[in-house]
């Protein structure tokens, strides 16, 4: 599985139109840009790497001007060298973009974060679910891109919005059971307070018919 700075820088060349490095043209640039953890790369080491590669590929297109002779090997088409399976993730065939699901979260995560917006694995993989990979251009990969980041970022508003909506009828039913039970207590005491006061007028008219015994 690739890590976070290949698949970042992987998706950066290939917005700029470069593609076709090996994992050990990952590796090297990591090394040369002091990226020791490559699950944790800096936004700075990101930005060196693909400045290496962009030079490192400019370097290899580079033309001289020393004659080249042509050398005709027998059974050179059988021995053609193996290309390793990171170097197809993204291919360009008959003017069309196909891309594998690490190629889609990995573009996924650069251009949020290059919002600014934090996602979790877990939101960057739900976000690809809905993204083709087949694309007829570039214009129309960033346009799907762009439109399941919108997507994913509304249906996160309505979640937290329904959050919310059941914590307040949440609250709302609290306080009525609580002024209920206060209510109940209330008519409790008024009850027990009128018991009261006829206990003691019944005792004060018992006292007065004694007194008044005792005066006669």
């Amino acid at each position: 599985m690739s890590d976070k700075f290949t698949n970042n820088v992987r998706a950066r060349l290939y917005k700029q139109g470069y593609q076709g490095f090996t994992k050990d043209d990952y590796t090297t640039a990591a090394i040369a840009v002091e990226c020791d953890d490559l699950d944790n790369p800096t936004k700075e080491q990101l930005s060196q790497a693909v400045d290496y590669l962009r030079e490192k590929a400019t370097n290899r297109l580079t033309v001289t001007d020393e004659p080249v002779e042509e050398t005709f090997l027998v059974g050179s088409e059988d021995a053609q060298p193996e290309v390793e399976s990171n170097q197809l993730a993204v291919a360009e065939s008959e003017n069309q973009i196909v891309l594998t699901d690490l190629e889609k979260q990995a573009l996924v995560a650069d251009i949020a974060q290059g919002a600014g917006i934090e996602l979790k694995a877990a939101d960057v993989k739900q976000i690809t679910v809905s993204i083709a990979s087949t694309f007829a251009s570039r214009k129309e990969l960033n346009e799907a891109i762009f439109n399941a980041l919108v997507h994913f970022a509304r249906e996160f508003k309505n979640q937290e919005v329904s959050k919310i909506r059941r914590k307040a009828d949440e609250i709302r039913q609290t306080l009525a059971e609580m002024d209920d039970v206060a209510g109940s207590e209330l008519t409790q005491i008024k009850q027990a307070m009128e018991a009261t006061a006829l206990d003691y007028k019944s005792q004060f008219a018992d006292l007065a018919l004694s007194f008044a015994g005792i005066i006669d």
